[in-house]
Parts: structure tokens; sequence; C-alpha cells
């Protein structure tokens, strides 16, 4: 008995009243079809999320290279601090030099010096015998040593003011890289970075991570990564307890998801101590704790803060 073929059939009803037409195409033609659109949308599919992983990366790089050109200018501004303080410094020990030469006395001229100093403050012993020439000989000789010395203490005086100035300049260089972040913010795991990322809570989508994520036990201490001012100790949304520092100089540090608090609203804290404790509060799918580093206003990538 002959196997009939399976096939489907295409008709073309026009709007006149010509005839219509039908298409008759073998049923191995359409699964073709249907397996060629299948085709092109998991292309179109894994093209859109390259896009979106390029987009990321590219945005992370500009952040980096802008992170890279302020630390590269920072360190330039200290070297530049610190060369002339090395000189400024050589210069003074020059002076010390200089001073110590000039305050230099013959060991037997000093000694007939104070021995003069003892007869006139007493002592004991007698004036008799020595002339008016005598006595203000010493006197004379000891007070050019102390002039000279006077002028010497004065240029130290003009001195000692610059280098003020520059460890001033110093210090606030040392202030500002206590202010910027710079350690890891809690023990653990990294689950997830700074971009792009599929949705945690959808199968899905795609959503901008503002940080990072790290994975550890519950009620794992969560540090300070830089010296600050605490201005928010509270429940907000999604991330749950939260906790903010001010650091200066443009920087901030959000601790999110937290299980409980370790400092209040404006209370300074210091690198490395305890804010808080990694919990699950919030919206989150276990306990971690999300990080974030902002800079003027702005969120960057905080894995580049925690080398």
């Amino acid at each position: 008995m002959h196997k009939r073929k399976r096939c489907f059939t295409i008709m073309i009803i026009p709007h006149s009243e010509e005839s219509t037409y039908s298409i008759r195409l073998p049923l191995f033609i359409g699964q073709v079809i249907v397996a060629l659109l299948v085709i092109g949308f998991v292309g179109v599919s894994v093209l859109g999320f390259a896009y979106l992983r390029a987009s990321s990366a590219a945005q992370e790089a500009v952040y980096l290279r802008q992170i890279n050109r302020a630390q590269q200018e920072e360190i330039n501004a200290l070297a530049v601090e610190t060369q002339k303080m090395m000189d400024q410094m050589h210069e003074i020990d020059l002076l010390v030099e200089l001073v110590t030469e000039k305050l230099e006395l013959d060991p037997d001229l000093i000694n007939g010096v104070q021995g003069q100093s003892n007869d006139a403050l007493g002592g004991g012993h007698s004036m008799e015998g020595q002339s008016y020439d005598q006595v203000h000989e010493g006197g004379a000789f000891t007070n050019g040593i102390l002039d000279r010395a006077s002028e010497n203490i004065i240029l130290l005086q003009q001195v000692v003011p610059e280098q003020s100035e520059l460890l001033d300049a110093v210090g606030e260089q040392v202030i500002r890289l206590r202010a910027m972040p710079s350690i890891w913010p809690t023990r653990g795991r990294l689950s997830s970075g700074f971009g792009m990322r599929p949705v945690p809570y959808s199968a899905t989508g795609y959503q901008f991570h503002s940080g990072v994520d790290i994975i550890g036990a519950y009620n794992t201490p969560v540090w300070a990564t830089a010296d600050g001012r605490v201005t928010f100790t509270g429940y907000r949304g999604s991330l749950g307890n939260l906790v903010i520092i001010d650091h200066g100089y443009g920087f901030e540090t959000w601790y999110a998801h937290l299980a409980g608090f370790a400092v209040s609203s404006g209370e300074a804290v210091e690198r490395g101590q305890v804010v808080g404790y990694m919990g699950a509060s919030g919206r989150t799918t276990g306990t971690h704790l999300h990080y974030e580093v902002h800079v003027d206003g702005v969120p960057v990538n905080p894995y580049h803060y925690m080398q």
C-alpha cells in the first residue's frame, strides 16, 4: 500500500473574483522554517547578551582609567612634596652643621671663661690680681658666641615655618589616603561583581548592580574600609539594614543587608573598625554583604579599591 506523503497547503484568496491559488509544500519545509526562526532568535539573544557584557566592560574600563588617573596625580603630587621636604631637610642639616661649627670652642679657652665666671660669682675666690681687661675679655668672647648663635637661631626660626607648611601638606596627603577605601569590608567570597548582571529574582532580564556581593557566614563582622563618619544607620528598602560612611574627599561607602549594627549615625570610625554584621535583611537570596563605593556621588567598582 502506498504511504501518503505528509504535507501542508498554503491558500491565497484574492479580494477580487479571481480564482484562488494554493501552494502545497512538504511538512519538513515548515519544520526547517521553524528551526531557522528558533536559531535566529537564539542568535539575536546571544548577540544582545554579548553587547550588554561589552558595554558593561567598557563602562568599567572608563571608571578604572579615571581612578588610575586620579591616583597617579596623587602619587606624583606626593612625590614632588616628598622631594621638596628632603631638599629642605638637607638644607636644615647643613645649617645645623654650620651652627655646630660656629659654637665649637677651644676646651682650654672654655675652661678659662668658666673659671673667670666662677670668680665673678664669688665661688670662695678673690678677684684680686685680675685686670678689667681680663675679666671683660672672657665676657666679650662669650657675647660674640651668643651673638652668632642668636643669628643662627633667627635663621632657623625662618626655616622652621616653611618646614611646618610642608609637613602640613604631607599630613593632608596622608589624611586623604586614609580616607580612600582600600581594604576588603569583610571575610568571604566574591559572588557578584559590579555592572550588568541577570536579575537574581527572575529567570529573565538584566539589571545594573551598583556594588559587589560577598558571601560569608551569618554575623561575620563587617569593617569600615577607611576613616570617616557614619551618616546613616537604619533600614532602607531592598537594601535592608544599611550603614553609610562619609570618608571625605568625595568618598562614601555603603554596607547593606546587615544582621545588626555596631555603630550609630554621627559616630567617627577608623579603617578596620567593626560597623555591623553580615546578614540577609532586605530583598536578598541569602546571607551576604552588598558593598558599594561612591566617588562624588557616583557608584564605582569597589573591587578596584579592594586589591
